[in-house]
């Protein structure tokens, strides 16, 4: 130690990097001297796997089940030689709500200090539709994420998304060490289509793009200096609804699939402190779906009437293409990390006009208009009388807001609304004739943070909102040349970042007020006033200068709130126990066959089996029985029922896979059930028999 100390105090990272290999114990020299201190970490975020609200489709989706378990994954990187620690948090979730960034940083602050902050971590979620849902403090996604009880708010899921988002930047944060990060970009084709063509098309550079959507594949890689590949991190644009509105058990869709083969790959193990990680972030993808549709698309956007072929489709063209970028060298970054945030009062904001008009403009106070109701090709309301393309000169605007107030998500708004009166015109908004003045009833948020943070030669974009492939156009070549002097030539926009205010158009696009642009919240300018506020960003990490941070959003946690109730109690007939096989599985199956058991369970509620598993597939090896296959692989369904007022069932389903071992096997379910007289919560087991597969 004292041979080693001399010459770490004068910060040379080659004989620093040395003298920590040698103190581990590791002989051998690394083959490079880390540019960066990297660090990965990976946790369940999974909310309750039974009666609670889906967040993406706003179609009242019920959760009763799970197909897959949510996981964020977290990466932190700092250059070797201090300055800036920058961290990415990729979630399997529709939306990384507000109120889930302000209490991960609280959270954050209350074990490191100011460590980690606002400025340089960001929250970005993949945007599935069928993930864990209640975690938003605005009443608009309070209501979206509803179940058929009429609550959208879950604290139950809220603190598993949290404590998981904290816990895997705490593992990162263990986990750093001097590495090395590189960078290769490809081009996935045939894996997505536009599905707004009319509003791209009206934007006058849309010719000149060559594709309709965004087909970059950004990834990055992430090994450190003892060797160890730690990571993986991409980014793709596509909607993760492979999945369609009908569907009810959670699942991360086809990017959730992605990271799972991947990581298969890779020899992941969740339950340990280290493990290599793969994330499949999402960009610019607010009117990007999948080639291939889902089982309730609008017509000529149907995909197959099977679920499951939908999102593997999807999900494997974005495995393979990773995987092809991962093993193909790439650029090796400097070790250079710099960031800017800021927070922006949005209602209100001068546009220069430099990015708006002549004489400048400002942004108008949150709504979304009539065709928002309408729903996107990969998720129609099909609401009679309203459509995509309404605008103040709509003739059928007349009957839109009756028909909309006898749908669903109208009778919701109109129970949290007491009634809706009239479609509004706002000229500021103009020519979006408003459906819901969610700004003036202060539904969504109007505080929004914008962050850029550069790693090497890339600079990642962080944006509240879902960017259409002409927003991602525009601010990609805009902050490429703002960049430029400081070595970035590679730029990738993360939408769904740190908050989520809706979608993000061009002008051309709000004039047309398709999906996109009805739901664009703040008016025609305001990818001006992102355009204006990204300049300010990047102008001082240009020129060294601090911004100012703005006003952040006020904390809404202790607002009172309508959630579904808890478990009162479990119950079951006299002659049977928690666990008890009501349909076992058959003596023999073949692989591409199912299999599936039945028990008496408790409600999933009771405990979300975090960083474990309500099912196992079991082989026997050894003369013992060896899990080969948990509630998180693609191949397995827990299914959850109520029966009555206090029973249980649990269907433990296996989707036997080409390529299974023949052998014995068995189903196990493991759960808890909740006693009505103590409230104690008890653990109990449920074996199926065993069964071959041939």
């Amino acid at each position: 130690m004292p041979v080693c100390l001399p010459f770490m105090r004068r910060r040379v990272r080659a004989i620093a990097t040395a003298c920590a290999l040698a103190l581990t114990g590791l002989m051998a020299a690394p083959a490079w001297a880390g540019e960066f201190l990297i660090g990965t970490g990976v946790y369940d975020i999974t909310g309750p796997a039974a009666e609670t609200g889906m967040f993406g489709y706003a179609a009242q989706q019920e959760v009763n089940g799970l197909h897959q378990r949510l996981r964020a994954r977290a990466f932190i990187m700092q250059g070797a030689q201090g300055g800036p620690r920058a961290v990415f948090v990729n979630a399997d979730l529709g939306a990384a709500h507000e109120s889930l960034k302000l209490a991960v940083i609280q959270r954050l602050q209350a074990r490191y200090g100011a460590l980690y902050r606002h400025d340089n971590v960001m929250l970005s979620a993949t945007h599935t539709h069928v993930g864990s849902g209640g975690h938003a403090h605005h009443t608009l996604y309070i209501l979206a994420a509803a179940d058929k009880s009429g609550a959208g708010y879950d604290a139950q899921s809220f603190e598993a998304a949290v404590s998981g988002i904290v816990a895997a930047i705490e593992r990162a944060h263990r986990n750093l060490a001097p590495g090395r990060i590189e960078l290769v970009e490809g081009n996935l084709l045939g894996a997505t289509r536009n599905r707004s063509l009319p509003a791209f098309r009206a934007n006058p550079d849309a010719a000149a793009l060559g594709h309709d959507t965004n087909k970059t594949m950004t990834v990055l890689k992430f090994r450190k200096d003892n060797g160890r590949e730690v990571g993986m991190l991409n980014w793709y644009a596509i909607h993760p609804t492979s999945f369609s509105m009908k569907f009810t058990h959670i699942s991360g869709d086809n990017k959730g699939y992605a990271s799972q083969f991947f990581e298969r790959r890779k020899g992941v193990n969740y339950s340990a402190s280290e493990t290599f990680v793969a994330a499949f972030a999402n960009a610019d993808e607010g009117d990007v779906v999948p080639t291939d549709g889902n089982a309730y698309s609008a017509p000529g956007y149907e995909g197959s009437p099977n679920e499951y072929a939908n999102a593997e489709a999807a999900g494997q063209r974005q495995l393979h293409k990773a995987w092809e970028l991962y093993t193909t060298p790439g650029r090796i970054l400097p070790g250079v990390v710099d960031l800017r945030h800021q927070w922006v009062t949005m209602p209100g904001l001068a546009v220069a006009p430099a990015y708006s008009q002549p004489g400048g403009a400002v942004l108008c106070t949150a709504a979304r208009g009539v065709s928002f109701a309408a729903g996107g090709e990969n998720g129609p309301s099909n609401i009679p009388g309203i459509t995509e393309g309404m605008t103040t000169s709509s003739a059928q605007l007349g009957t839109a807001l009756q028909t909309f107030a006898s749908s669903p998500l109208g009778g919701l708004v109109q129970t949290a609304f007491f009634g809706i009166s009239s479609v509004v015109s706002d000229p500021c908004q103009s020519p979006k004739p408003t459906l819901l003045p969610t700004g003036a009833l202060d539904w969504v948020p109007s505080v929004l943070p914008i962050q850029v943070i550069q790693v090497g030669a890339l600079a990642i974009v962080g944006l509240p909102f879902e960017p259409t492939t002409m927003v991602g156009h525009r601010l990609r070549a805009q902050v490429r040349q703002q960049l430029a002097a400081k070595g970035v030539d590679t730029v990738v926009v993360a939408g769904l970042s740190n908050s989520y205010a809706g979608y993000l158009t061009t002008r051309e696009e709000f004039e047309m007020q398709h999906y996109e642009g009805a739901s664009n919240e703040f008016g025609p300018w305001a990818l001006g006033a992102v355009q204006q506020t990204v300049a300010h960003l990047t102008q001082a990490m240009v020129s060294g200068a601090a911004v100012e941070p703005g006003l952040p959003p006020r904390d809404r946690t202790s607002a009172l709130r309508l959630t579904r109730p808890g478990v009162a109690f479990d119950d079951k007939p006299l002659r049977e126990s928690f666990g008890k096989v009501l349909q076992d599985a058959l003596p023999a199956y073949q692989a591409g066959q199912v299999v599936k058991a039945s028990f008496r369970s408790g409600h999933p509620k009771n405990h979300l089996q975090t960083q474990d598993s309500f099912l196992r597939v079991e082989r026997w090896q050894d003369g013992q029985w060896v899990a080969v296959a948990q509630d998180w692989d693609w191949e397995t369904s827990y299914q959850w029922r109520r029966e009555g007022i206090a029973y249980s069932v649990v269907d433990v389903v296996w989707r036997i896979p080409a390529g299974t071992p023949v052998g014995s096997y068995r189903l196990r379910h493991d759960g808890h059930w909740k006693n009505g007289w103590t409230g104690a919560i008890n653990p109990y087991t449920g074996v199926s028999r065993a069964f071959r597969v041939d």
